[in-house]
């Protein structure tokens, strides 16, 4: 999808559908994308999925670009891994409380490490305050977790916004999704080629 900024819509361009979800897929879609159209495509941005293999192909291709994963996804992402951690339901909701956890989406990337010390003496100190117990081995593991994941495997400046203008950040991948969704919704699923 392109954002038309006269009309201010997102404007479906390509539909790929891909066979797998490697590196060099993604490489050759953002190739064979840029050939469509005739290399005149030069994204000052681009928001997409927390997918490696397609933010690699897409800084390849595109290194001038920035690219910004969709805040929704890392958010639910997060939420995931604290009920896999077995992190009870009430603390679930404190830290995914606007401005606890997701504050280090917008702070200074220099300071997000020591953000995340912040976030979780908030969470503790927002527990004592609900009168329930703060499980610390649980949010050990979780801080484990987002080190690995959200400070290692992508880089801060992926998910983190400070700085950015704000239709950017407001232009996550969502309507792309919304787009697929009402494109799924029309097309019966297990369907044959054929019947397509």
């Amino acid at each position: 999808m392109v954002h038309d900024r006269v009309s201010g819509v997102f404007v479906p361009v390509y539909y790929v559908l891909c066979t797998s979800r490697d590196e060099s897929a993604y490489w050759n879609m953002v190739h064979f994308i840029t050939q469509g159209t005739d290399q005149q495509i030069q994204p000052a941005e681009v928001a997409c999925d927390f997918e490696s293999a397609l933010q690699n192909a897409i800084q390849t291709r595109f290194p001038n670009a920035i690219v910004v994963g969709c805040l929704f996804h890392m958010k639910q992402a997060v939420s995931r891994a604290i009920m896999r951690f077995g992190i009870p339901e009430l603390e679930r909701t404190i830290a995914m409380t606007e401005g606890v956890l997701d504050i280090l989406t917008v702070i200074d990337p220099a300071q997000v490490k020591t953000g995340t010390r912040w976030v979780n003496s908030e969470i503790r100190q927002r527990c004592a305050v609900a009168g329930t117990y703060y499980s610390e081995a649980k949010w050990q593991g979780c801080g484990g977790y987002f080190a690995w994941v959200w400070l290692e495997q992508y880089d801060v400046q992926v998910w983190n916004v400070f700085g950015l203008r704000n239709e950017l950040i407001a232009g996550t991948n969502n309507p792309l999704e919304r787009f697929n969704r009402e494109l799924n919704s029309r097309i019966p699923t297990h369907q044959s080629i054929t019947t397509v």
